[in-house]
């Protein structure tokens, strides 16, 4: 984290946007029913997967920012992505059920221009939404948490759901059209699936250990290279652990020193990557010898392979001559 400020946003972002869209989703409910807009109540299951997600960062910040334990050598992180994917069933399951009544109602139902108070609504919903994906996507930087990560995607599209629906309800008042209003709310439930499913999809990619950034790879193969003794970054494999990056590097030293020197090369790796790399759990480093600075196992094997037939050669040598012995009594 940059500022000091950053804790305070990082221990009260879950709470924040529990009580915000607690707010922004009751509001929307009710002005939804009373103005008859069917997309406003759409717009509402938006700020409703919201409170979901708030309640969900109160309880895996607080589970993955325990320390390792005896059960949990790498940590509590992976519990982020677990509850990101709780998240998805619940958004995909709604957004079906909410897809198929709204699709119901525009193929069978009468349509009748929703009253403006609506498009009120749907002006606060924009400004709000619009102030907290800023605010969100901050907190989600800092700390690298895929769960914020979420919440900032979802504060993002409510603020596109929400112009959707101000345009709908004036196109259905001052364009004749007022079947737009559940036009638009059956675009933003099949927008809604197509954001469950990417949730979905980013959930269990960090639940099977999937790689930092390319681009993040690249950065620690360049650090790496920055030590003196380093001859060559051999490999870096990198995994998700929730907010935080675990790092694995093998690096070739010269067979000119030895094991002691060699180690101190890794140490000042592992600490370079630590400080230079953004949110970093842990960093192992292993060294090598350059290939070709030592006899490679394929030519080992070989000089082992002529090594045995020699014994087996001189063994054979030996029992003839003690069979000689035994037959010959000139010799005996």
């Amino acid at each position: 984290m940059r500022y000091s400020k950053c804790i305070v946003c990082y221990e009260m972002i879950g709470w924040v946007g529990l009580l915000v869209n607690l707010v922004l989703s009751t509001m929307k409910i009710f002005v939804g029913i009373i103005s008859g807009s069917h997309a406003l109540l759409a717009d509402a299951l938006y700020s409703g997967k919201d409170v979901i997600t708030s309640a969900l960062i109160i309880v895996g910040l607080k589970v993955s920012n325990q320390p390792i334990d005896e059960k949990h050598p790498f940590g509590h992180g992976k519990i982020e992505f677990l509850l990101s994917l709780v998240v998805s069933f619940v958004l995909l399951g709604i957004t079906g059920w909410l897809l198929f009544n709204v699709a119901t109602v525009l193929l069978e139902g009468e349509h009748k221009a929703p009253h403006m108070i609506a498009l009120w609504a749907a002006v606060i919903s924009i400004l709000v939404n619009l102030f907290f994906w800023g605010y969100t996507r901050c907190v989600a930087f800092e700390i690298n948490s895929p769960m914020v990560q979420t919440l900032a995607k979802h504060h993002h599209a409510d603020g596109i759901s929400s112009m959707a629906v101000a345009l709908g309800i004036i196109g259905s008042h001052y364009l004749g059209v007022p079947w737009l209003d559940s036009v638009v709310a059956v675009g933003e439930s099949i927008h809604l699936l197509i954001l469950g499913g990417e949730v979905f999809w980013d959930s269990v990619q960090g639940l099977m250990d999937q790689s930092g950034p390319k681009e993040t790879n690249n950065e620690i193969r360049r650090r790496a290279n920055e030590i003196k003794g380093v001859e060559m970054v051999d490999e870096v494999r990198t995994r998700r652990v929730g907010q935080e990056l675990w790092i694995s590097i093998n690096i070739g030293v010269t067979p000119d020193i030895d094991i002691a020197e060699a180690k101190m090369v890794a140490d000042r790796v592992e600490e370079h990557v630590a400080d230079t790399i953004p949110h970093v759990g842990d960093v192992n480093v292993h060294f090598i010898s350059l290939p070709g600075s030592v006899p490679e196992f394929d030519e080992v094997e070989e000089d082992l392979d002529k090594l045995a037939k020699l014994h087996e050669t001189a063994q054979e040598d030996e029992i003839l001559a003690d069979d000689e012995v035994l037959t010959d009594p000139a010799k005996s």
